[in-house]
């Protein structure tokens, strides 16, 4: 009874551990992943989506920082002093509320004792008119923080892009790898027969030798094609930022469907939509916007201010109060040429922002067009890939007939095998350089995949 009882003991310890194991590592069961998931866990652990994340919460504060000067400014200050002015110490006792006439008569006003004041100011001024600054300035804040989001827009659509063209590469590894196992398959096959042949004598051994050589070079082929897939995936994994040492089943498959593309369109749509397109826009928007800002400094600016003054002679106490309420309005003569600079920089940096927009125009249209062309070139090679494997099969299937008979050599038949392996391998690259120019023509126009 007592061995019984241990052992079940120990079968749940057992089990509890097994448990726990694979509790600690939920990714030991191979994850199914389409490309939809692939994206959405890039998106949310791109160290790169991440930085341009933050830069974009800094830009939403060049809007806020701007609407900011129309409020009113509040500053509380302390301040003291130590004094034996005769004026001052006369005022200061007036502002304490400490005066009286007894004091006056007993002291010689002309060398009084000195006195200590502290003060306690609270400021509060309220713009009324900056000669344009708080109106430009909101305008130039609202432009860069559309543009940050703009940017955001634009990395967001890169990630996408890249994992989608990881993902794609990764289907053309494991494509490859099913290629060669089959290709390698036939060549085991063909290097049977030419060992039977050999045994009875039918063929030479350099043919044998000639045979086995090809299919080494084959299984050589099938090695590196197994390594391609596993670095593919792991260059996805990197992509995703997630563990490189985890290996998913990728669930999608694609095909291609040829669409009439008009390269007009393309543009049109292009210069529309991309968001870092936008993004030149709007900080030229917002340079031009700064410009008037800077231009403000040539006009008057008005305030209304209003103070609310503590003197009392010891710290902190709120005895004497009083109050201040001014209108003041500031126009500058001279400034040492200092708003002239202001205006000249922000007029250049206008220029430069122009220019950087009209050549970010140029280079669109050029990408447009070369991804357009590039997709054309694929299709093509696809066309004709897909014809050359066709016509490689039954090559094939005819080498094997006549080699059976007799009538072929062996050499030929592996020469056929050859043709097949590249025929299909050219067709499965073709294939996937469709699809990948194909989502690369989309990222060039701007369109969200």
């Amino acid at each position: 009874m007592q061995i019984r009882v241990n052992y079940i003991v120990i079968l749940l310890i057992g089990l509890a551990i097994t448990g726990n194991a694979f509790a600690a590592n939920p990714m030991a069961a191979r994850q199914k992943l389409t490309l939809q998931h692939a994206i959405r866990i890039a998106l949310e652990r791109s160290p790169y989506l991440q930085a341009i994340e933050s830069e974009r919460d800094a830009g939403q504060t060049y809007r806020d920082e701007a609407k900011g000067y129309r409020l009113p400014q509040v500053d509380v200050s302390e301040i003291y002093l130590r004094t034996n002015s005769p004026a001052d110490v006369f005022g200061l006792q007036l502002n304490q509320e400490t005066f009286s006439m007894a004091d006056f008569a007993m002291t010689d006003a002309n060398h009084p004792a000195p006195i200590d004041d502290y003060v306690t100011q609270v400021q509060i001024a309220q713009p009324l008119y900056m000669g344009g600054k708080i109106k430009h300035g909101i305008l130039a804040g609202e432009n860069m923080a559309e543009a940050s989001d703009k940017k955001l827009d634009r990395a967001r659509q890169d990630v996408t892009f890249q994992t989608t063209k990881a993902y794609l590469n990764v289907l053309l590894a494991k494509r490859y790898v099913k290629l060669m196992d089959s290709v390698v398959s036939t060549v085991e096959k063909h290097v049977a027969n030419a060992q039977a042949y050999f045994d009875t004598g039918f063929i030479m051994e350099a043919d044998l030798l000639q045979a086995k050589v090809f299919l080494g070079q084959m299984q050589q082929l099938q090695i590196t094609a197994g390594n391609n897939a596993r670095l593919a995936m792991a260059f996805l994994a990197n992509v995703m930022g997630v563990d490189q040492s985890l290996d998913y089943e990728l669930t999608d498959s694609f095909t291609y469907q040829r669409k009439p593309y008009k390269l007009d369109e393309l543009l049109q749509f292009g210069l529309n939509n991309r968001p870092d397109l936008k993004e030149m826009q709007l900080k030229v928007a917002a340079a031009k916007e700064n410009i008037a800002m800077e231009q403000s400094g040539y006009k008057p600016k008005v305030f209304l201010v209003g103070q609310l003054n503590y003197h009392d002679s010891s710290f902190a106490n709120f005895d004497g109060d009083s109050f201040k309420l001014m209108a003041v309005a500031k126009f500058n003569l001279f400034n040492g040429k200092r708003t002239h600079a202001k205006v000249r920089r922000a007029k250049s940096r206008y220029e430069s922002y122009h220019s950087y927009l009209n050549q970010m125009e140029n280079g669109i249209r050029l990408q447009i067009k070369q991804a357009l062309f590039r997709l054309q070139e694929a299709e093509q090679r696809y066309k004709i890939a897909t014809l050359s494997l066709k016509q490689a099969n039954e090559n094939v299937k005819l080498r094997e007939e006549r080699y059976k008979k007799g009538v072929e050599k062996t050499t030929d038949l592996l020469d056929a095998d050859t043709a097949l392996q590249q025929a299909a391998t050219n067709q499965l690259h073709a294939l996937f350089d469709c699809l990948k120019a194909e989502r690369n023509l989309n990222y060039m126009i701007g369109k969200n995949q």
